[in-house]
């Protein structure tokens, strides 16, 4: 059975859980003091059937978003009389919505603590008059960072809804592996792994053939993260195919740092090489008193500089993270 692709995929949800990071979250009463401001006259309006969205979050020394902004005020304005018209606060997962607002133009503003205010014109629009619905993905960065915040119309929804749906299912069977015992794994559960991993990779392929990687413009920055996962959990051929992909994604910085790091590490220790990054982890039974195993590293004297290069802690962090998270009473 697939007992070592098990030990790929919670060890990879171990470094996205390790690296990810939120935004403070700010309280609901000092969101409803925010002033109105004028929009940018060259911002032109988003034309929405709903306002909802994410927001997501990259510091000055992050490269790509790897954090959800969490607690973030958003609030919107009339455009016309400048006058708040709703309030609301990011969730846990980045996500706003205003609900029961009325057709109209109005002002959307996005801000916390030490971020650049997002300041955008909205024009919300019966659905009926609406061609394809889109929502907004909020890019957020510090004040003194020289990149600026901006927004990101996400134009495919019902594709976003099915990787998030897919990414859902993935999650399920994994966390009742995790509760059954990940020294001991289930057979039943093994296999049905192995069956959600395929359907899911013949889905995958196919959503790449049409439309090449799906990257936040497309389904948004939680749905691209569904899809790396899912991508994550393919068998080794179909990843050597796509490792092609990655690395223009990647360089192109639409794919994050650490996910090539993961991708390639991957696909090197399944062609029996020496990974580069050091994210990959033995399978449980080879863990040392609850201490983790690592797969050679290529060049290990310098695994942390290249750690760094991708957003990625320190291999000494790593493993600590690993063994807290999979034998906490171990010493």
């Amino acid at each position: 059975m697939r007992k070592n692709a098990l030990v790929v995929a919670i060890s990879t949800l171990a470094v996205l859980i390790a690296w990810g990071e939120n935004v403070p979250a700010r309280p609901q009463s000092k969101c409803s003091q925010i002033k109105y401001a004028a929009p940018d006259i060259s911002i032109e309006s988003y034309r929405l059937s709903r306002i909802e969205g994410q927001a997501v979050y990259a510091s000055t020394s992050q490269k790509w978003e790897l954090g959800i902004g969490n607690g973030i005020c958003v609030t919107l304005f009339s455009r016309k009389s400048k006058g708040l018209v709703a309030s609301v606060t990011t969730d846990d997962k980045g996500r706003f919505e205003f609900v029961n607002v009325p057709p109209g133009e109005y002002v959307l503003t996005a801000f916390a603590g030490d971020l650049q205010q997002i300041i955008i014109p909205v024009e919300l629009i019966p659905a009926r008059k609406a061609g394809k619905s889109q929502r907004l993905l909020l890019h957020l960065r510090e004040k003194e960072d020289k990149r600026k915040s901006y927004v990101t119309p996400v134009t495919h929804l019902a594709l976003r809804k099915e990787l998030l749906a897919m990414i859902e299912r993935d999650q399920k069977i994994r966390n009742e592996m995790i509760h059954s015992g990940v020294d001991h794994p289930n057979r039943e559960i093994l296999a049905r792994i192995d069956m959600i991993d395929r359907r899911n990779t013949l889905r995958m392929k196919s959503i790449i053939k049409e439309y090449g990687w799906p990257g936040p413009a497309l389904v948004g920055w939680d749905g691209t993260e569904a899809a790396f996962l899912l991508v994550q959990h393919a068998d080794h051929r179909t990843q050597k195919e796509l490792l092609p992909l990655m690395r223009k994604e990647y360089r192109a910085g639409i794919l994050s740092g650490p996910n090539y790091a993961l991708f390639i590490d991957h696909v090197l220790v399944d062609d029996g090489r020496p990974q580069v990054y050091g994210s990959r982890a033995r399978p449980f039974d080879e863990w040392e008193m609850g201490e983790p195993r690592l797969y050679p590293i290529e060049d290990e004297t310098n695994v942390d500089k290249r750690r760094a290069e991708v957003g990625l802690s320190s291999l000494a962090e790593y493993r600590e993270f690993l063994k807290q998270m999979y034998h906490p009473k171990s010493k």
